[in-house]
């Protein structure tokens, strides 16, 4: 016998007799569900309703929270429909097509729903907050922008005009609203806006790889460009010329800063927009994925109060994140912690930071040289670019302060060469460098479809033996499932070298000795590799093979029989 909805309730101690007979006499005045009725007194949730009636009816409750919802499936049903009736599908078995339903009894919509797209229907239970939330949060761009300009066209205006027009209403001020709000809820870390021949296409780029997303017809990209310059500062009549800006903006009470970025090209200007994400919580080490050695020896130059650490990798990396969360760790009351960045990334409380404006004059080197008569505890210089910048950094690490900063080198020892041939003195260089952290960013394996499989590469075995390791004969992979988009990964994680320097360093850097005996010193005072960090990971399952080809892979260790 199946039991009913106020006794399963009752059963997991969330209704009491009174409470259920309170909500039985309320449904006989009002008609409604009774898990709608019990919901509105506020006797349970509406997930626990759901949960019941899932048990009741004995129909499966779906987590809408852990499912990709693919657009074409959800494209099946009007979008009106959808909203109206609270339903949403979500996938198709054998033909059968699966619906989220917030009233799986209702038979009037399941014929609707089976006549309007001719397929078999079987419900699943979800809230009608979950599937309002669901389908908000998976609307297809490209289709929502299609929706917009079809709405919106003017049979007048087929070609792309140099007039700048800025309308609260018009299509491109609203199609450049979407891919803005559409890449912060899809967590990109750059918005690409590239014009070309025919239109303009629009790209995310999400854990580190670039995504197609849409296309822009030619007449629309002007309004498109114009909308994301007036919201970034830049001047809308100057399209001959790059120039840079910032867009705030608050989504979902999520803060995030912009740095905008336009480019003349032969097809017209393509914008760049990076997002920054302002909170600070997203700023502790323990969560960039480091070693526990590494982390360790991170902790371990951070409590010096005087040199220089210095953080390199390529561009995307993660450099200024590392910097940001170093920062963060040594930011305290006692401490006068100034920085000069181009551009400030991330606003950090109880931080003095500098925007670098070289129109006026503030350059690194002369914003540095104004901090250290601003009486600084700990200072951070967003990039070393040149000899002037090194020389102070080096020189403010001389004279008693702790000085943060990056570089752009392929690994920790090629950051001490880099310096030596911009023109630094090595003496001086063995006298202040405390440590250095080579970085790069690998994508992670998905943990919902991470399934072993066999290393069979020949190129990443030869390349992982070439470190003098024995390749596992299990890694893992990602099969690709719906909460990672099929893609079988989800996230990024940090993988790096750390070389502390020891007495024995300092002496080898004096004395000029070439990298590949540096190396040697530096693997004899304990730092592991890039690459061996990266194989570490690919063992225990964290990334893939694919990646540390990717990232780490070099043709001079791997690349020969």
């Amino acid at each position: 016998m199946r039991k009913r909805l106020g006794d399963i309730l009752q059963d997991q101690g969330l209704l009491s007799d009174q409470e259920l007979a309170a909500a039985l006499e309320e449904q006989k005045r009002t008609g409604d569900r009774l898990g709608d009725t019990l919901v509105r007194l506020n006797l349970v949730t509406a997930s626990q309703a759901a949960d019941a009636l899932s048990e009741h009816l004995k129909i499966d409750r779906v987590d809408l929270n852990r499912r990709y919802l693919s657009p074409e499936i959800v494209d099946i049903i009007p979008g009106s429909i959808i909203v109206s009736k609270h339903v949403l599908p979500i996938e198709i078995q054998d033909g059968v097509l699966i619906v989220a339903m917030a009233d799986p009894l209702d038979i009037n919509v399941m014929d609707d729903l089976q006549r309007l797209t001719g397929k078999i229907i079987k419900p699943v239970v979800a809230t009608e907050g979950e599937i309002a939330d669901a389908f908000q949060r998976t609307r297809n761009i490209a289709q929502s922008a299609k929706e917009l300009i079809s709405r919106y066209e003017d049979d007048e205006k087929t070609q792309e005009t140099d007039e700048v027009e800025y309308l609260g209403d018009a299509p491109g001020v609203k199609l450049a609203n979407l891919i803005l709000e559409q890449a912060i809820t899809q967590k990109a870390s750059d918005v690409h806006l590239e014009p070309h021949e025919h239109g303009m296409r629009v790209r995310y780029r999400i854990d580190g790889l670039l995504r197609d997303i849409m296309e822009i017809p030619k007449h629309l990209r002007g309004d498109v460009n114009s909308r994301i310059k007036i919201m970034g500062g830049l001047d809308i009549t100057e399209r001959r010329k790059p120039q840079d800006g910032r867009i705030q903006m608050t989504l979902a009470g999520q803060e995030v800063d912009m740095r905008v970025s336009s480019l003349p090209t032969v097809y017209g200007e393509k914008i760049v927009a990076r997002l920054l994400h302002k909170s600070s919580n997203l700023l502790e080490l323990e969560d960039f994925g480091f070693s526990p050695k590494n982390l360790q020896k991170m902790e371990q130059v951070l409590l010096l109060n005087q040199g220089l650490i210095l953080v390199t990798g390529p561009t995307g990396s993660g450099k200024s994140t590392t910097l940001y969360a170093f920062l963060n760790r040594l930011n305290s009351p006692e401490k006068n912690i100034v920085t000069v960045e181009d551009p400030v990334e991330y606003r950090l409380d109880g931080v003095n930071q500098v925007q670098v404006n070289p129109k006026v004059g503030l350059t690194f080197a002369t914003g540095l040289r104004t901090v250290l008569r601003q009486d600084p505890d700990v200072i951070m210089v967003g990039e070393i670019r040149d000899e002037e910048t090194g020389e102070i950094a080096v020189r403010s690490a001389l004279t008693g302060h702790l000085v943060l900063s990056t570089l752009h080198t392929n690994s920790a020892v090629a950051t001490i060469t880099r310096l030596v041939n911009m023109g630094l003195e090595s003496f001086i260089l063995s006298s202040t460098i405390i440590g250095i952290v080579a970085q790069r960013l690998v994508r992670t394996i998905c943990r919902d479809c991470k399934e072993p499989s066999r290393l069979t590469d020949p190129l990443l075995i030869r390349y992982i033996r070439s470190l003098n390791l024995e390749p596992p004969t299990t890694v893992y992979r990602g099969k690709g499932c719906p909460i990672c988009n099929n893609t079988g990964y989800r996230g990024r994680t940090a993988i790096a070298e750390v070389l502390v320097f020891n007495k024995e360093l300092r002496r080898a850097v004096e004395a000029d000795v070439g990298e590949a005996e540096l190396l040697e010193i530096a693997l004899r005072g304990g730092m592991t590799t890039l690459q061996h960090d990266a194989v570490n990971k690919l063992i225990a399952g964290v990334t893939t093979s694919e990646e540390i080809i990717r990232t780490v892979y070099t043709v001079d260790m791997g690349g020969e029989e």
